[in-house]
């Protein structure tokens, strides 16, 4: 029974602590849009219910990169919004393409709006959503949920081994 015990407990620890480095990882990951980047995947979590119904509010979507120059006319696309200095993601359909160098295509979107390839993150067909894991990640990664989830645990954790050190040295 009790080696049963130990090994739930254990499982719970390592599942626990995947999830803690997982979501610390990728809140430190962040660029300045509030986007992480791995593996050549951006992690994009939707706030907002601006995507809607085509992505749901609360849902982590993963986008695999693709080539700047590489977005066809009619094509719906995830890209960086610098317009007046605003820091969000814009997705949206390119009415027109224009190539300026080899490595470097202007895009027009739907909304009249020119963009640049660097600012391309992927398209809707690369586009994976996770709605369940981005539910959790915000709850996690808001200030109260991240606290009650990740440090206090740790915190008392930490507390427990000074504890434990403690009644050790003072068993001997």
């Amino acid at each position: 029974m009790k080696k049963g015990l130990k090994i739930i407990v254990s499982i719970l620890i390592t599942l626990y602590l995947v999830i803690v480095v997982f979501t610390t990882a990728f809140l430190l990951n962040r660029n300045d849009y509030g986007v992480s980047t791995f593996l050549g995947k951006y992690l994009v979590f939707v706030e907002d219910n601006k995507l809607e119904p085509t992505y749901k509010t609360h849902s982590l979507l993963v986008i695999n990169q693709v080539e700047n120059n590489k977005l066809e006319v009619g094509t719906k696309a995830f890209f960086y919004d610098t317009y007046a200095n605003t820091k969000k993601i814009k997705f949206t359909e390119v009415t027109k393409s224009e190539q300026i160098t080899e490595t470097e295509t202007t895009y027009t979107l739907k909304d009249n709006t020119k963009i640049s390839s660097q600012y391309v993150l992927g398209t809707e067909k690369s586009t994976t959503s996770l709605n369940l894991l981005g539910s959790f990640l915000y709850l996690v990664q808001s200030r109260w949920g991240f606290l009650f989830i990740v440090v206090f645990p740790l915190f008392l954790a930490f507390i427990y081994e000074i504890y434990s050190i403690y009644k050790e040295v003072k068993a001997k």
